[in-house]
């Protein structure tokens, strides 16, 4: 196989002489240029998310996120209550959906959500078949025909820019991997690879002479070699290889193995002595294609690539939304059918939906409140 060329000429980039790290909101503007953020700790997240909605310009729609917010907080308490199983994924829906709803009256100009829709529907497949191998899920576009919202598309718009045109069905067998929490334990389940490759690093360069900026992500040799993946097939199924070529990497050898760099192919070019004014631009080009976890440990952000199979690509979602559309899957299930989320529990996902459920809820929310404030929210450690 021939040599990868030869990265652009460059240096880390530093601001205030430290090197900038990665963040989906790296930036944030105040008056003429954007000024780095650093990783807001919080160890009530919902404080600071009323903190958000009291800062609302409109005051009919501050008070419905308002509302929203402590109905989204009441069912988080709920759902997560120690001795609470059976009504657990309902309580974590309507909590889910209450927060989807601050989302969207703070960050889009939804005015309100009044007679809104789920904008979700569970239904069995073409033969009648229910069950995770079977049941679809009809996602509708918002606002519909009657001209009423519905939550799961708008929040969609709100994450993404743009939401569902028509009516669209998503299975939900190809859901269910998409999911970071526990994907080891579906993977055991289905006798399958594995399809989430972590990064060792994903960091920012510029050259100074041409006043370019972009981004290189490292990843271990190793992880790919134990999933099977070329480089070539790594990119194509994270869908980065419309944005990022394979390029040789000088970065040293980490406890971890020998690294691959991949290099961002278009750059961005920046004001004289103001980098940090075109980081979002950067960053916009690859958030869709990142799944996140977050720690109480430095570096409190890990990111992952999902290598999507080609046949499942149109099915793929952003992290959240994956999240929001399976929870209301066990949701439904269980206020309508719990016999079925019964059986669930103990069939071959019975450890992944366990998990997913009991593990994935925290996650949710601070993912959510990140979102929302637009800054990377964590939860410190305690010591």
């Amino acid at each position: 196989m021939p040599k990868p060329p030869q990265p652009r000429d460059g240096e880390r980039l530093e601001i205030l002489r430290r090197a900038a790290p990665f963040s989906f909101w790296p930036t944030r503007r105040l008056r003429a240029h954007a000024r780095e953020q650093s990783i807001l700790f919080s160890l009530d997240p919902w404080v600071l998310l009323k903190q958000v909605v009291t800062d609302i310009t409109d005051h009919k729609q501050r008070a419905e996120a308002l509302a929203c917010l402590e109905q989204a907080r009441d069912f988080f308490i709920i759902g997560t209550e120690r001795g609470v199983e059976a009504a657990r994924p309902l309580a974590l829906y309507y909590s889910y959906m209450n927060l989807s709803k601050v989302h969207c009256l703070s960050r889009s100009n939804n005015v309100t959500f009044d007679r809104a829709q789920h904008g979700l529907a569970e239904r069995p497949d073409q033969y009648g078949r229910t069950g995770l191998d079977y049941s679809v899920l009809k996602v509708f576009p918002s606002p519909n025909h009657e001209q009423l919202r519905q939550v799961f598309d708008d929040l969609m718009q709100a994450l993404t820019g743009s939401g569902i045109a028509n009516p669209t069905t998503y299975p939900i067998k190809y859901l269910l991997p998409q999911i970071l929490s526990g994907h080891r334990l579906w993977a055991q389940a289905v006798g399958k690879r594995e399809r989430f490759i972590s990064f060792h690093d994903i960091q920012f360069w510029r050259n100074t002479d041409t006043k370019e900026v972009w981004l290189r992500l490292y990843v271990y040799s190793s992880d790919l070699s134990r999933h099977r993946v070329s480089h070539k097939k790594f990119l194509e199924r994270s869908q980065l290889n419309d944005d990022f070529i394979e390029v040789q990497c000088h970065k040293k050898q980490s406890k971890g193995g020998r690294l691959l760099c991949f290099e961002q192919t278009n750059t961005e070019t920046y004001p004289d002595k103001h980098p940090a004014d075109v980081l979002e631009n950067l960053v916009a080009t690859i958030k869709p294609r990142l799944w996140t976890t977050i720690a109480t440990v430095s570096p409190y952000r890990r990111y992952y690539a999902y290598l999507c199979p080609d046949s499942e690509e149109e099915y793929l979602l952003p992290q959240l939304m994956t999240i929001y559309a399976l929870t209301y899957y066990l949701g439904s299930i269980t206020r309508y059918r719990p016999q079925d989320f019964d059986g669930i529990l103990s069939g071959k996902y019975g450890p992944r939906i366990h998990d997913f459920i009991t593990g994935q809820a925290l996650q949710f929310l601070y993912l959510e409140a990140s979102e929302i404030a637009q800054q990377n929210v964590t939860k410190p450690s305690i010591l």
